[in-house]
């Protein structure tokens, strides 16, 4: 077997010097024998009692049929996908909302996976559907085994069968919705001519029922250098309408219109916004969300604001906004749902969730507090049909969860508190969890917030501590309910903190914008201030203190193994970017390029290199032990990067665990069976590293 080098690759995005690039040959013969071995010896954190047990729990927990089944509404039904021990890749299916809200729904089962996948001897998994705007017909997402890629079939409510000569979109990279009962606009990463560098959709296709396949007509193209290619279809009446988004990077797109109605109907107009934008327009009014200060007609539109006019008037050269939300140093925008009642608003005050409604008045836009919701809790807002009503829906439905409340649902209808709909069992027993908001300083002297749940938060001597933390992509870290960790952490008296680094959303855009390309290193060196105000205020100590992170949270993590050893006792890290030399190259990793920078360029491999653990690693340090995991199907982030970071940890002299799983995709949560395995041995690995009884 080859062997990692005894000093770090220097900056090779074609991997010449990089005598382990065999591991990226996902289903190279060496590479899955390397795997096969790694993953035998890291069965042994398995081989106990406490193991078994705690996977029984966790599966328990995942398959419990008491579980909310969530749901989303479209026309008359409430469509819902669900997993359990005796379908373990699921069920579709559908109900009405009085069946709904007794305690045992008649649930009309419309698509069963695991029979599909007995006849046609393919792992699928179910990837999502869109409904036809007359409501008998789907077009069906089927993935293999997670991946992104997805194949496209349509689907007929009343036969429940795929209709034989409907439409099909072999397995790709896919986005595709109704135009109208027999056409359909899709963006597919067939082939180099129409993928883009990041490998998505570089053309947007519209394709007629009876016509082949091949003479679907481009109706829409970027270039091969941008991220992707998007669309939307409004199917609101009286509104109608298609959009299209040139993604020039992550963050940065030009977005498009065709209205279907009034003064500019049938004409493709570009909107004159700046490029990092959020917007919406699904009725009168375009919402406008810069993520940096905008000057526009006079006027400075501040960064995570929220902007409205009415969308004819600014196709027309209006720019006269009117500020529905103004964001403060505390007070962040999520997102924003349009309703009939006025704009129902995600807040975050203090990473503390808010739902409001905001009203436009005679004095300008006001906000009133949606009554009946908990002070201390995540809340998220979604609308529950609706799509059919040309004023936009009444409807909405709240999702509502916390570190030690186990989520619940319930449906608001723009009076009145909201009425309950759906209630999750408890996971665990929360008897005595306690909740705590603490502060870190950062190098540079900014207060890092994070929380910390456990018991007993007050009681004197250190304890076993896991500190969870992502810081990127403007993702806001919530409480949300801690179902698992809460069974096989809390329980047994130990503690877990959640770290709400720069990176992230939590604040706004500039929360954001303040770990980015140059300056990613900020959201690290966040993460290692919370490990140290964490021993240095008695909770824990370095050596009883795990640090968790996934994806860009699993660079995070990288970096505390090679940057911050001394600060934990353990890391997980999982579904990692490790090696960020060669990322841009694998997979979607050019579509990350506004985040962390690209490592062609001199200039910019220069900051690169500071934060790539792949390259950071050495002999010289004292590491503390490492679980690596991955998943074989994950077609986001390239498995190569969590292979070769083990391999050359393993040559260097360091512990390290790792674990390839052959399903589930990014996520990892395809099967229930396989998710809970890798929760468990990930517990299991911080039980015998951190001294957890």
């Amino acid at each position: 077997m080859q062997k990692a080098p005894m000093t770090a690759p220097s900056n090779p995005a074609d991997g010449s010097d990089d005598p382990l690039l065999w591991l990226e040959q996902i289903e190279g013969e060496q590479a899955v024998a390397w795997v096969e071995a790694q993953n035998s010896r890291t069965d042994a954190l398995r081989d106990d009692d406490r193991y078994r047990a705690d996977f029984d729990a966790v599966l328990a927990i995942l398959n419990a049929d008491d579980r909310i089944p969530f749901v989303g509404k479209s026309g008359d039904h409430l469509y819902n996908f669900w997993k359990d021990a005796a379908h373990p890749r699921g069920l579709w299916r559908r109900t009405t909302l009085d069946s709904y809200r007794t305690d045992k729904p008649d649930w009309d089962v419309l698509l069963d996976i695991d029979t599909l996948n007995a006849a046609e001897g393919i792992a699928w998994a179910f990837a999502g559907a869109a409904r036809s705007p007359d409501k008998s017909r789907a077009l069906v997402s089927l993935s293999f085994n997670g991946t992104d890629a997805i194949e496209v079939r349509e689907f007929d409510f009343a036969s429940k069968s795929f209709i034989a000569g409907g439409f099909v979109l072999p397995q790709a990279k896919t986005q595709v919705d109704w135009l109208d009962r027999d056409t359909i606009l899709f963006g597919s990463a067939f082939s180099a001519d129409d993928t883009t560098a990041a490998g998505y959709a570089r053309w947007v296709r519209k394709w007629r029922r009876g016509t082949p396949l091949a003479d679907a007509e481009i109706v829409f193209a970027v270039e091969h250098d941008d991220v992707a290619a998007w669309f939307g279809v409004n199917h609101r009446p009286g509104h109608e309408s298609v959009s299209y988004s040139r993604a020039l990077d992550f963050t940065r797109a030009q977005m498009f219109i065709e209205p279907a109605h009034g003064a500019f109907a049938g004409q493709r107009i570009r909107l004159e916004l700046p490029e990092e934008v959020a917007i919406s327009h699904e009725a009168g009014a375009l919402l406008v969300s810069p993520k940096q200060d905008w000057q526009i007609g006079g006027q400075i539109i501040a960064s995570g604001a929220l902007a409205a006019i009415g969308l004819d008037r600014f196709l027309a050269g209006a720019r006269d906004f009117e500020i529905v939300f103004a964001p403060t140093p505390t007070r962040a925008l999520q997102s924003w749902l349009e309703t009939r009642h006025g704009l129902v608003l995600q807040i975050l005050d203090n990473v503390r969730g808010r739902v409001v409604l905001a009203t436009r008045t005679a004095g300008g836009w006001q906000e009133t507090a949606i009554p009946g919701l908990p002070d201390n809790a995540t809340i998220g807002a979604d609308n529950f049909g609706g799509e059919d009503d040309p004023d936009l829906g009444t409807d909405v439905l709240l999702t509502i969860t916390g570190f030690d409340q186990p989520t619940s649902t319930a449906l608001w209808n723009g009076a009145g508190a909201p009425q309950k709909l759906k209630q999750a069992p408890a996971s665990f027993d929360a008897t005595g969890i306690e909740i705590k908001q603490c502060h870190a300083t950062a190098p540079d002297g900014t207060s890092i917030p994070y929380f910390l749940i456990g018991k007993d938060l007050a009681a004197k001597g250190p304890r076993p501590t896991i500190l969870y933390g992502y810081g990127g992509f403007e993702i806001s870290l919530t409480p949300s309910y801690m179902a698992v960790a809460g069974k096989l952490w809390l329980e047994r008296g130990h503690l877990y903190a959640l770290a709400n680094i720069r990176g992230g959303g939590e604040f706004g855009p500039a929360w954001h914008l303040a770990s980015r390309k140059a300056t990613k290193h900020v959201a690290h060196d966040d993460f290692a201030a919370v490990a140290r105000d964490l021993a240095a205020s008695g909770v824990t100590t370095a050596r009883q203190l795990a640090c968790h992170g996934g994806s860009n949270g699993g660079l995070l993590v990288g970096n505390m193994l090679t940057r911050y050893p001394e600060l934990f006792g353990a890391v997980w890290c999982s579904v990692p970017l490790l090696d960020m030399a060669r990322y841009t190259k694998l997979l979607a990793g050019q579509s990350w390029i506004a985040e962390y920078g690209d490592p062609e360029i001199p200039d910019e491999w220069d900051y690169i290199r500071k934060y790539s653990p792949y390259h950071l690693a050495t002999r010289d340090k004292t590491y503390p032990p490492i679980l690596i995991t991955t998943n074989r199907t994950d077609d986001r982030v390239h498995p190569g990067h969590a292979r070769k970071m083990a391999a050359r940890l393993q040559e260097l002299g360091h512990q390290v665990w790792f674990n390839e799983t052959v399903s589930g995709g990014h996520s990892g949560a395809v099967d229930n069976t396989d998710q809970a395995r890798t929760q468990a041995l990930g517990y299991a690995f911080f039980r015998r590293t951190i001294g957890a009884a």
